[in-house]
């Protein structure tokens, strides 16, 4: 089978949860030999996935993509730029026109994955993958985007959710497609590294995460003013229009010193920062599932959360027990950190129990189901579509 991976959406260092679960994906499916892989990125990032996913099996094709809004003048103009005018269908149309003219013909794939469900997919047998349907409610609803994802999921043969929240949603939302839409749930993106020794500083938060608006950086800069005996680390890519004003807010004087953006960083960098953490902190206003949270559990560090729908989901199916707080609410997210460090040894057990649930999960295991998903979309579809049975495990009903 060969299989063409449209991956120019992503550019590394700048596309957070949604680059680290490709990079997990296409490792697990280069250690199948029955398919080929062809992935196609971005012109000038090629050593970068090469890096990351370290696979002779795979070949590579860059390609040149313009109106991109994750380089140096699309920051800037993304930071400047109303955003129901960035938003909008007819901008969102226009942009994908241009950047589609760029993106090679599959010529010779059997089946085409698209890993990130916002961007336009292309002709020809394809899988899309969707991680949350955000952009369709109407707290986060985006014009734009939502009708490209609308479009996606009408014309896709199949459909991979990644998490049950998002996968109950896409059903409710699009009942049409249920017959051709799984859930295949991932591992851990970076989970602790075997016998990683832990040295907790008291006191030290960690927020991994890009600065995106639904990541509600906001809320938690204000409850940290309420914190003074905290710090507060933020890594993950800086994306405008949010990046300035976070920096500028953790520049002023109740915060300087004590709040920190390094930016993207390293592996190495980041499982250094949890190492060090007292706790993980998550205030998002929506996920398909918080990573963040998941790695914390890996690490048997204690979680405070914000009590939004996927979250609040995440800890369910994964019988986990974390502080939870208004999401909004800056004296509530202070609050729940209070409690989080005065029964902290409580907590850090509930994460070390959560862990477990999904510790056996590998991206060999992730990688072989959604080959089973293209290998069927590949064939004409005959039968059912192929399910995962760790996400039977997991959730029971959802995949009956």
């Amino acid at each position: 089978m060969r299989i063409t991976v449209e991956a120019t959406p992503i550019r590394p260092g700048h596309a957070a949860g949604v680059e680290a679960f490709t990079y997990g994906l296409l490792t697990g499916m280069a250690a199948d030999t029955t398919c080929e892989l062809r992935v196609n990125v971005l012109r000038g990032t090629l050593d970068q996935w090469r890096d990351q996913v370290p696979a002779e099996r795979i070949g590579w094709a860059e390609v040149t993509q313009p109106l991109r809004s994750d380089t140096a003048p699309g920051q800037l103009l993304r930071r400047w730029t109303p955003t129901r005018v960035r938003d909008s269908v007819a901008v969102r149309r226009a942009v994908n026109a241009v950047r589609h003219r760029s993106v090679p013909r599959q010529r010779g794939a059997d089946v085409t994955l698209h890993p990130f469900h916002s961007a336009p997919i292309g002709s020809g047998p394809s899988v899309v993958v969707v991680h949350d349907l955000r952009h369709l409610r109407a707290a986060f609803h985006s014009p734009g985007f939502a009708a490209v994802v609308r479009e996606n999921v009408a014309r896709a043969d199949a459909v991979v959710v990644t998490w049950p929240h998002p996968y109950r949603e896409t059903l409710r939302l699009f009942p049409e497609a249920a017959e051709r839409t799984a859930l295949i749930p991932t591992p851990t993106f970076q989970p602790a590294p075997d016998r990683a020794a832990a040295h907790p500083e008291p006191g030290l938060l960690l927020y991994p995460s890009s600065t995106a608006t639904h990541k509600n950086h906001a809320t938690l800069l204000e409850a940290m003013a309420l914190l003074p005996q905290c710090r507060l680390v933020c890594p993950g890519p800086l994306v405008e229009p949010d990046a300035s004003r976070l920096l500028a807010r953790a520049a002023q004087p109740d915060l300087r010193g004590r709040v920190s953006f390094p930016g993207f960083v390293t592996l190495d960098e980041l499982n250094a920062l949890y190492a060090r953490a007292d706790a993980v902190v998550i205030p998002s206003l929506w996920e398909a599932a918080s990573g963040a949270m998941l790695e914390a559990f890996s690490w048997g560090l204690p979680v405070a959360c914000a009590d939004a729908e996927p979250l609040l989901a995440q800890l369910e199916f994964t019988g986990a027990e974390a502080a939870v707080f208004r999401a909004t609410d800056p004296a509530a997210l202070a609050a729940a950190v209070y409690r989080l460090l005065a029964d902290r040894s409580r907590y850090a057990a509930a994460a070390r129990h959560a862990d477990s649930r999904l510790a056996a999960r590998t991206w060999t295991a992730t990688g072989g189901d959604y080959l089973d998903v293209l290998r069927w979309v590949a064939d004409g579809r005959p039968g059912p579509m192929p399910r995962s049975a760790f996400a039977a495990e997991l959730t029971g009903e959802e995949t009956a």
